[in-house]
């Protein structure tokens, strides 16, 4: 099936959700997510990833946040770290039962677990291992780094933690050389835009 069909559905099925969750920042940031996982496949032909699987996983990856957020809820980085686990669990198996719709009959049984799995796992940082797994762990993080219109930002006591995180436990996993570039890119960017915010 044409990916563009694909996404279509999973924007209409998914999208509305993302909308309601974390003041929109859910469903900017997995549009963001997605872009960024199609420029990883693209940049690594050698890596033989399936795209269609890495795009499915990339619109569920963070599907469980709207059971968990509201749209006006304040986000700190501990009630982001402290809700990981059950947002993974949660997505898991709202992607199982999407995966169950007649319009994915196109991929096989192997195909749909392996979505449900990425989604599963994709903050488990100090356990993913597998390629698929730390190429969407890259876009995830490409996103997550990027200060965009419309996606609210942590306040500068929530970033410092965050970017400490993400300098210890993620940057140091990435295994592009697409991902290390643009990451460095969009650290520089959050460092100016944070800098301008605090007037520093």
């Amino acid at each position: 099936m044409e990916l563009n069909k694909i996404e279509e559905y999973l924007k209409e099925k998914i999208l509305p959700d993302l909308e309601k969750s974390r003041g929109g920042f859910d469903k900017v940031h997995t549009l963001e997510v997605i872009s960024w996982i199609k420029q990883i496949i693209d940049h690594n032909p050698q890596f033989n990833l399936d795209r269609n699987i890495l795009v499915i996983a990339a619109y569920a990856h963070d599907w469980g946040y709207s059971d968990i957020f509201k749209e006006s809820q304040v986000m700190n980085f501990e009630i982001v770290e402290n809700a990981k686990q059950l947002h993974m669990e949660l997505g898991a198996k709202k992607i199982a039962a999407l995966l169950q719709d007649d319009f994915f009959s196109f991929l096989t049984d192997s195909q749909k677990n392996r979505c449900i799995h990425l989604v599963a796992v994709h903050d488990k940082k100090f356990e993913i291992k597998d390629t698929d797994e730390l190429v969407l762990m890259e876009a995830d993080m490409l996103s997550a780094l990027q200060v965009s219109a419309g996606k609210p930002a942590y306040d500068a006591v929530s970033n410092k933690k965050f970017m400490k995180a993400m300098l210890e436990t993620r940057i140091p996993k990435f295994i592009t050389e697409f991902g290390k570039t643009e990451a460095k890119r969009l650290i520089q960017q959050r460092e100016d835009y944070f800098r301008q915010k605090d007037g520093n």
